[in-house]
C-alpha cells in the first residue's frame, strides 16, 4: 500500500481565492495591454497651431509636393472663423518670399499697397486667403533683410 501524504488538508477557500486573484491579474494585464496598444497606434491630434494652419490652407500636409514648409511665428483662430498666421522669411537661397509663395502654391498677382508692402489674394479649397508681405528694406537697392508675411484666411460665404 502506497504511503499517504501527511499534512494539512487542502483548503477550498484558499484555492478559490487564488484562482480569482490570478484571473483578476490576467484581466488587468490584458486591459493594460489593450489600452497601451490603442494609445500607441492612435495618431496624435493636431496642436492648436496646426489647426489654424489647416484652416488657412497652409499646413504642410496640404502641400506635400513642396517637400518643405515654413513654421509660423504666430497663429490665431478668431471667433468669426478667420485664421491669422504670421511668418518671418529671410532673403536667402533657402528662405525667401519667392520660395514661400512657391511652397504654398500662391500664384495670385501681387498688388503693391505701399513701397514696402505687397498683397496677394487667392482661394484654397473653400477658404479665401489674403497674404500681406511687409518687407524690411535693406540698404541694397531692391533688397530686403527679411519679410513678415501675414496670412488671413476666412471661409467662403458662398458655401
Amino acid at each position: 500500500m502506497p504511503p499517504q501524504a501527511t499534512g494539512p488538508a487542502p483548503n477550498p477557500r484558499r484555492r478559490r481565492w487564488l484562482v480569482w486573484s490570478l484571473a483578476l491579474c490576467a484581466a488587468w494585464t490584458l486591459g493594460v495591454l489593450i489600452w497601451a496598444g490603442v494609445a500607441l497606434l492612435t495618431p496624435a491630434g493636431d496642436s492648436p497651431q496646426e489647426t489654424v494652419e489647416r484652416t488657412a490652407g497652409m499646413h504642410h500636409d496640404q502641400h506635400p509636393s513642396a517637400g518643405r514648409y515654413y513654421v509660423p511665428t504666430y497663429a490665431e483662430l478668431r471667433k468669426d472663423g478667420t485664421a491669422v498666421l504670421r511668418y518671418k522669411v529671410g532673403n536667402g537661397q533657402d528662405s525667401s518670399v519667392k520660395d514661400f509663395l512657391r511652397t504654398y502654391d500662391i500664384t495670385a498677382k501681387p498688388k503693391r499697397t505701399t513701397p514696402s508692402e505687397v498683397t496677394y489674394s487667392d482661394r484654397f479649397g473653400d477658404v479665401h486667403r489674403t497674404l500681406t508681405v511687409t518687407y524690411n528694406l535693406s540698404s541694397d537697392p531692391g533688397g530686403y533683410d527679411y519679410a513678415q508675411i501675414t496670412v488671413r484666411a476666412r471661409p467662403d460665404d458662398s458655401t
